[in-house]
């Protein structure tokens, strides 16, 4: 199943790039990306840029007993205090 294309945005804004650096990071072209964030992508490309961010550590969760599409991360961890003092904030 393919997420809803906002998903693939905030998978790519999770991890803080553009759709230049993510193009230039995976080998899908920036069209493509811009393409399957718009929902007019193939699925080919759309898994391609799914399994990008998966191996970047950003997981899409599918509906299951809720209603829904979600995302998971393992780079994120802590709560907004200890993120924001990460910073330097």
């Amino acid at each position: 199943m393919r997420p809803p294309p906002r998903l693939l945005v905030a998978a790519r804004l999770l991890l803080g790039q553009t759709q230049a650096e993510v193009a230039a990071d995976s080998g899908i072209s920036a069209k493509t990306i811009f393409k399957a964030e718009n929902g007019t992508a193939g699925i080919v490309s759309v898994e391609k840029l799914m399994r990008h961010y998966s191996a970047k550590g950003v997981s899409f969760i599918e509906p299951g007993s809720k209603p829904g599409w979600g995302l998971q991360t393992d780079f994120l961890q802590n709560d907004y205090d200890a993120e924001s003092s990460a910073l330097g904030q």
